[in-house]
């Protein structure tokens, strides 16, 4: 605090990774009537727009910060610790508004105090250490990982788990422990690790930031023989509801922490009555609810452009201004949500003429490469549109407006028709060409359900295209002779595929084969 002392100003941006530091410089500032503002990053963007609300940072901004440690006294000091007024603005956060600008949310030491008190009503706190694979720069790791556990005296592990490894590593030396965790981390647990050797010391696991699914829930729950606990709110409730996964077909529903009051609006959205709030007015969130009794419910997904990746709330509209800033090369664009194995972001752009120049200049990878370049200034990597699309004119209706489907249309997968090619080699009017016939094949599916097979059909049209690509066939087709269908072709098969064209006869010779021998061969004649 002696250090600290020296600066002026009431507002104090804070980052470090350390949860230790991280929380003594809190209470430092506390100690000095300041509020500590809490960005989610420290990337360039973060701090050039917090440059403008803060007085000063602290912790791990480069080239900002100011020293948290004298280094000509290191005499310890005596510190006279006072009672803060429960209306005292203890930390400011940041979160994605629908807008793309960070919105910041205030909490005063009573709403933080009333929500420690819910939780600590819901599950008294017993002796056990607490580690997390969730970031205290969030109000999620910031209250369930460092506030919760400081105010039981239960002990906190300084140091993030990045990866299941350090997973077991920090829990392997406490009797008992409890894990702070998301959904992006849970689901990705390796079942062959030896978590046998700590799952007699877990208490319980906690889960946040989005749903996790039941299979997932369920699976960890096994792993660890541990209850797993999903808590759901926001950054501007904190914590309002949690559930935990049965073995039953459906999953759970979401049921209000003590204190708190939840009900459906007209709309059918999210409305908050609760008792840690400085407003007499409810807060409604964007989020789609059904209730089946008072305080039980479900929800159905959300309503505005904050979306979830991996667990991280992105605003769609700050990816689309992001993008837009780059106005030599962007004209427009729309950013949205796919699902393939995983949520992932994605874009559609439409490109300057500038825009299109850069991409027949210098090609589709580099201009993407540069755009994720600027994006990754403000936002984290695992967020980052992994798809992109660029077009002539983004498809809006004659309303003005765009339709998600259009959108979500342009990223369908192209059919898979071809076989995969690992060499070719051509002499005179003879091809030689080893491929690979991908499971993904169009001309697999239903085809046949127990065991797919490749169609002759399609062995008969890879010949002639191909024939048509490589050799000098010309003419137009008439029939096919000594056709002969002796080896089916399956998933992933290696196959060389022979064709020889005589050019006088006008006729293409073609051989399927494999190490399974041969599996069809057959003229095809042309006029």
């Amino acid at each position: 605090m002696g250090i600290l002392g020296r600066y002026n100003g009431d507002r104090w941006a804070v980052y470090h990774a350390d949860a230790f530091e991280f929380l003594a410089i809190i209470f430092a500032l506390w100690q000095l009537d300041r509020t500590a503002c809490i960005p989610g990053d420290n990337r360039p963007a973060t701090i050039d727009r917090l440059t403008a609300r803060v007085d000063g940072f602290i912790g791990d901004f480069p080239g900002k910060a100011v020293p948290t440690a004298d280094q000509t006294d290191s005499r310890t000091q005596d510190v006279s610790w006072r009672e803060l007024k429960q209306n005292f603005l203890a930390i400011e956060i940041y979160t994605s508004g629908s807008t793309g600008e960070p919105k910041p949310i205030s909490k005063t030491m009573r709403q933080l105090e009333e929500e420690l008190q819910s939780l600590e009503t819901l599950w008294p706190s017993e002796p056990e250490a607490v580690i997390a694979t969730v970031t205290h720069q969030h109000l999620y790791g910031l209250t369930f990982r460092l506030f919760w556990p400081f105010c039981t005296g239960r002990t906190f592990s300084r140091n993030l788990c990045e990866y299941p490894e350090d997973i077991l590593r920090q829990a392997s030396g406490w009797d008992r422990f409890s894990l702070i965790s998301s959904p992006t981390h849970l689901r990705r647990l390796n079942d062959s690790l030896s978590w046998d050797k700590i799952a007699d010391g877990c208490q319980y696991v906690l889960s946040a930031a989005a749903p996790l699914d039941r299979r997932d829930s369920l699976a960890v729950g096994e792993l660890l023989q541990a209850p797993v606990r999903e808590i759901y709110g926001s950054s501007e409730t904190g914590a309002i509801a949690w559930r935990m996964q049965k073995n039953e077909a459906a999953d759970a529903l979401w049921q209000s922490l003590p204190g708190v009051q939840l009900s459906a609006t007209v709309e059918g959205t999210l409305r908050v009555d609760f008792a840690y709030s400085d407003s007499v007015d409810p807060l409604i969130l964007p989020d789609k609810v059904t209730f089946t009794s008072v305080d039980f419910f479900s929800l159905l997904g959300r309503v505005d452009r904050i979306v979830k990746i991996e667990g991280k709330r992105v605003s769609l509209a700050a990816i689309e201004h992001a993008l837009l800033e780059n106005s030599t090369l962007v004209e427009d664009v729309k950013a949205l949500t796919i699902e393939r194995q995983r949520v992932e972001t994605a874009v559609v752009i439409q490109l300057t003429a500038e825009g299109n120049r850069v991409l027949a200049d210098q090609g589709r990878k580099a201009l993407i490469k540069g755009f994720k370049s600027e994006l990754a200034n403000e936002f984290e990597a695992v967020v980052l549109p992994r798809r992109w699309r660029f077009t002539d004119q983004i498809p809006y209706n004659p309303q003005g407006k765009i339709s998600l489907e259009s959108l979500q249309l342009m990223f369908e997968k192209e059919p898979v028709i071809w076989p995969k090619i690992i060499h070719q080699s051509v002499d005179g009017a003879q091809l030689l060409m080893e491929c690979v016939a991908p499971a993904e094949l169009a001309y697999f599916k239903g085809h046949f359900e127990e065991q797919p097979i490749l169609p002759g059909i399609v062995q008969v049209h890879w010949a002639e295209a191909y024939g048509r690509q490589f050799l000098p066939l010309t003419g137009r087709f008439i029939r096919l002779e000594v056709i002969k269908f002796q080896k089916v072709i399956v998933p992933d098969q290696v196959l060389t595929i022979t064709l020889k064209y005589d050019s006088e006869k006008m006729k293409l010779t073609f051989k399927y084969e494999s190490d399974a021998g041969v599996h069809s061969s057959g003229r095809v004649c042309f006029e």
